[in-house]
């Protein structure tokens, strides 16, 4: 072990700090969206509507989600590829489906299926196992729009822990650890969930057009907050928005 000197000091930068994420922010500007609605903005429709009539600059906080999934998908598919490096394209390339009118682009896919099975890529900073009756039901929304789209009943959930605790026999502390899940639905329920993306994206198509956000459903409760959307004050929430 090498001894610090005693005069060593260590001053902590805010102004670097906010010089890094004012970078990282235009960084991630690079990654150009379709203006058509994509297969996410069906998870919550009212949110989307707002990014659209009021587009901001992600937060602070938004930045650091932001990209620290990006780099993570990256890392992932590269290995999932086989690429002698990383290779910044964060997913299977978007594409334009006609029968559901949205754009959409899992992570992944296993082609040597027929129909293609969907991989869905996610990190959680969650500090404990996963409940999977109640942990992954966000996850499995966009997973399942992915199946639709490819029309399979099967797809693939693959969630990183960064923070997971080590298992027994394994040392102290926590690393990254990966669970992987199958999941699954009977072609009557696929198409049942079919409908559903068909009515969502008919009803934010309409919102759009008559400007009346109000007939779009409210978003989960943890998105729906001053902290957590920059859109809250001007969306005025039924039964949550308080001047």
């Amino acid at each position: 072990m090498l001894v610090l000197p005693k005069s060593l000091r260590i001053v902590r930068s805010e102004k670097q700090e906010q010089k890094l994420v004012e970078q990282t922010r235009a960084w991630l500007k690079n990654d150009h969206r379709d203006p058509r609605i994509h297969a996410s903005d069906l998870l919550d429709p009212r949110k989307a509507y707002w990014d659209r009539q009021h587009p901001v600059e992600p937060s602070t906080r938004m930045v650091g989600h932001f990209f620290v999934g990006k780099v993570l998908h990256a890392f992932f598919l590269s290995a999932l590829n086989g690429e002698k490096g990383v290779n910044w394209a964060s997913d299977a390339g978007s594409v334009w489906d006609k029968a559901l009118g949205i754009m959409w682009s899992n992570d992944w896919e296993d082609k040597s299926k027929t129909p293609h099975i969907p991989w869905e890529f996610k990190t959680s900073r969650k500090p404990k196992e996963m409940d999977v009756d109640k942990d992954l039901d966000l996850y499995c929304e966009q997973l399942l729009i992915y199946m639709v789209a490819q029309g399979s009943t099967t797809g693939r959930l693959v969630v990183l822990q960064p923070n997971l605790p080590a298992p027994r026999g394994e040392g102290w502390g926590s690393y990254p650890q990966y669970r992987a899940y199958t999941v699954s639905v009977t072609p009557a329920d696929l198409e049942l969930y079919k409908k559903q993306i068909l009515r969502t994206r008919k009803a934010l198509e309409v919102a759009l057009k008559t400007k009346k956000p109000k007939e779009l459903p409210l978003c989960r409760d943890w998105k729906c907050s001053r902290a957590m959307c920059a859109h809250f004050d001007l969306c005025k929430p039924e039964g949550r928005w308080k001047p």
